[in-house]
Order: C-alpha cells, then sequence, then structure tokens
C-alpha cells in the first residue's frame, strides 16, 4: 500500500479512497507528499518522507494522479540507478494508493522549498527538473542535513551510478553515518571540544566543523563555539548562527569568504560581483580548518562576525550536530544601532559585566528586549520605568509583565531558537 499525504489544494482536485486507521505505507521508501503547483501547465509534486526524493509530474487528469503516480515514482527511480529487483518490490507495494493529509511540517517545508526552486528552475522538462532537485540540498525545514539522492543511496542500498552519477552519502546531523565526505583535517589548532579532540580520521572521514564566532566591534567581545555539520550548506549554517547568538532571522545576511560572496542571489538588487546561491554551497567546500571568514547579518546596523574554523574533526558516534558549546555574552537586541548603538545602550542602562562565565554553553548577559516595545527608544524607556523612573506607560509593562528582567539570560536556548528559525506556517 502506498499512503498519499497531500495538501488541501491536491486533495481538493485529486480524488481516490481516503486512507484508512490501519492503512500504512508497505514500501522500503514509505509515505509520499504530494501538492498542486499552479505552473503553466499545472504540476504536481510528491517528496518522499524517509529522503526527500521529489517527482514532478503533469497533474492533469487529477482525477487519475493516484493511479499514475506509481508509475511515475517507479520511472524516476530507474533514472537513479536502482536495482530494478527493488524497483519491483516497491512498485507492486504501491499497487493500492491511499490520501490521507499531510502529518509532518519538516516535509512540508522541504516541498515548499522544492516548489520555489523548481519555478525558477523549470524549462518546460519535469523529468530533467526531478533529477535536478534531486541533487539539492534540503532546506532549513527538515529532520536533517544532506542530499534525497545520496539519502535514497543510503535507504535502499547498492545502486549503480545514474548517468550525472549519485554522490556519496552524506550524513544526517546527529547519527551515525558510515559513508565519506569530507577530506581528513590537518593539524589540531585552536580550542578543541572533547567530543572530536584528538581524532585523527582516515582521509574522506565525515567531519564536524568546529567555528568561533565572534561579532566584530564589541568590547569586551561577544562571541559564540558552535559544532556543525562539514555537509551543512552556508543557509544552514547561517540559521546556526542566528541561533546560537540569539538574533531574529528578520533581517538579511551575507557571508564573504575570500573574494566571494554567498547568500541568496537577487538579480534585481545584487550590485558588485555577484553573490553565489548560499544554499547549495556546503561549509566543507569553501571552508577548511583554520580558515577565517565574515557572516554580515543586518546590513543596516551591520553587524559584522568573523567565523573561524577551530578544528575539523571526525563524527564521534553520539556526537550531536549542530550544537552550541560555549559563549561570551547577551546577544546584543536587534535594531539598536550597530555596535556603537549597542555601547551607547548600554551606556544608558548601566549595564554590567558578568563575573563569571558557565562552561560548555551560551554565556551572555540580559535578556533580549520584548516583541513591540518601540525599538530601541521605546525599550530604554521601558528600562527607566522597571527601575521606578518615569519614561514608559503602565500599558507597556502590563505586556511584558511583572516578572520581567532585563538582566536575564538562559543558556540552554539554542535548541529552542534554532526550532523557531525553522518553524514557518506552510499550506497543510
Amino acid at each position: 500500500m502506498l499512503v498519499v499525504r497531500g495538501t488541501k489544494k491536491l486533495r481538493d482536485r485529486v480524488k481516490g479512497p481516503a486512507v484508512g486507521e490501519d492503512d500504512v505505507s508497505t514500501g522500503v521508501l514509505g509515505d509520499w507528499f504530494a501538492t498542486a503547483l499552479f505552473w503553466k501547465p499545472q504540476v504536481a509534486l510528491a517528496v518522499n518522507a524517509r529522503t526527500f526524493l521529489p517527482v514532478f509530474m503533469p497533474l492533469a487528469p487529477a482525477a487519475k494522479l493516484v493511479d499514475r503516480l506509481p508509475d511515475e515514482i517507479a520511472r524516476i527511480l530507474t533514472l537513479h540507478g536502482v536495482e530494478p529487483g527493488v524497483i519491483g518490490a516497491e512498485r507492486e507495494a504501491m499497487a493500492e494508493v491511499r490520501i490521507a493529509p499531510t502529518n509532518d511540517r519538516s516535509v512540508v517545508g522541504v516541498m515548499t522549498e522544492f516548489a520555489f526552486l523548481g519555478e525558477h528552475w523549470f524549462d518546460g522538462d519535469l523529468t530533467a527538473l526531478s533529477l535536478r532537485m534531486a541533487g539539492t540540498p534540503v532546506g532549513p525545514l527538515r529532520s536533517g542535513d544532506g542530499f534525497p539522492d545520496q539519502a535514497l543511496a543510503a535507504l535502499v542500498g547498492d545502486i549503480a551510478p545514474s548517468a550525472g552519477g549519485l554522490a556519496e552519502v552524506i550524513p544526517f546531523p546527529g547519527t551515525d553515518v558510515p559513508a565519506a565526505t569530507s577530506p581528513a583535517p590537518s593539524k589540531s589548532r585552536g580550542a578543541v571540544s572533547p567530543a572530536i579532540e584528538g581524532i585523527d580520521p582516515p582521509s574522506g572521514a565525515p567531519s564536524v566543523f568546529q567555528l568561533k564566532v565572534t561579532l566584530l566591534n564589541t568590547k569586551p567581545p561577544i562571541w559564540r563555539r558552535i559544532l556543525v555539520d562539514g555537509s551543512m550548506t552556508l543557509a544552514e549554517l547561517h540559521e546556526v548562527i542566528q541561533a546560537a547568538f540569539g538574533w531574529w532571522n528578520c533581517h538579511l545576511h551575507e557571508f564573504e569568504i575570500g573574494r566571494a560572496r554567498y547568500g541568496t542571489p537577487d538579480p534585481d538588487w545584487d550590485f558588485g560581483p555577484p553573490t553565489n546561491d548560499e544554499r547549495t554551497t556546503r561549509l566543507d567546500a569553501v571552508a577548511s580548518e583554520g580558515v577565517s571568514f565574515h557572516y554580515t547579518y543586518d546590513f543596516g546596523d551591520d553587524w559584522r562576525h568573523k567565523v573561524t574554523v577551530e578544528k575539523v574533526g571526525a563524527v564521534e558516534p553520539g556526537t550531536a550536530v549542530p550544537d552550541c558549546i560555549g559563549g561570551r555574552r547577551a546577544c546584543p537586541p536587534e535594531d539598536c544601532g550597530g555596535p556603537w548603538g549597542y555601547h551607547d545602550l548600554l551606556e544608558k542602562v548601566g549595564a554590567v559585566e558578568p563575573g563569571t562565565a558557565v562552561p560548555d554553553c551560551i554565556g551572555g548577559r540580559r535578556a533580549c528586549p520584548p516583541e513591540d516595545c518601540g525599538g530601541p527608544w521605546g525599550y530604554h524607556d521601558l528600562l527607566e520605568s522597571l527601575d521606578g523612573r518615569p519614561g514608559a506607560s503602565d500599558a507597556r509593562l502590563d505586556y511584558v509583565g511583572a516578572d520581567f528582567d532585563p538582566a536575564a539570560f538562559d543558556p540552554s536556548n539554542f535548541a529552542l531558537n534554532l526550532a523557531n528559525i525553522r518553524n514557518t506556517s506552510f499550506d497543510i
């Protein structure tokens, strides 16, 4: 049996039996998620829940989509070099199809990103688009990192290379991975995490990058130390930096590595050298141990960060990545005027340097300003009012609550921050 979990706009157009209470997909690939794309012509996009493998196909005739989908999945598997015996067993398991609502935001998020990229890349050939998207790193909303074609290779076993060649399997962060993805590190440099210290992996072993990210022009310095998978894209690294510092991810950003710029290309707004696409650029393809580069967030306030690759080590079983393993001082509030505006703000509120640093966790001081408090000047008024001085209204105090503490900082916020950055509303 094949369970197709469709978005509402697909279910409104597709006819087929509904899933029963005990119905489950019996194939190796499991459920497929699907949606309708109103391109010209209209297209159906199916994404496998276990590998994120995409299949683009004509939507019309929509009433027959559930009958056509198993054959189209089998055809795409053939083009990826899957063994005929595996395809035959999977096709037999898909002989009966049931329709159900979506139930996993990670898969819906990847499907939405594929739809966005696919509309820009579509040149009339849906088969070529399916194969191209299978070699694209999955986006920020997913249960793991990697590429769909590589995840397919890992799931079904020994696969003969397709015409374009299947890349080596790349691990999902936080899992044990048998395949090789990155070159061996050079000699040790800088501080290292106990999880990777002393490891000298063989050439081609999976890698963990230990990065120190320092916010420039701040004194005392504000910094974070993070662990990330070497196969992570720069777009995903941006999310990790945002979560580690406590930024809100509400402004533009850019990486500068050597003479190259990396971000989200926009032909209508890019000036100067072209911007390389961070969504398809892996960290281990542009950086190695000992290399430093820059990351800028919010081109108005101009928060510039220096990112240094302190250590590259092998994946230790049980190592959780991404992770923030150290740091110092709280993140400045958004829109406070950059480093100099933040320094002025600290003077006005009488900030005091923290006495001690907490090992192996984010260090810092003072809470982030509450949402909708009126920007930096409104926040300053709020702080004055909390000190018993004039400047803020009672309504604003009621909004933030009597227990608001501007000096509070929770070092365990990294995981929650990252989850909040990755979670967005989708059509489900």
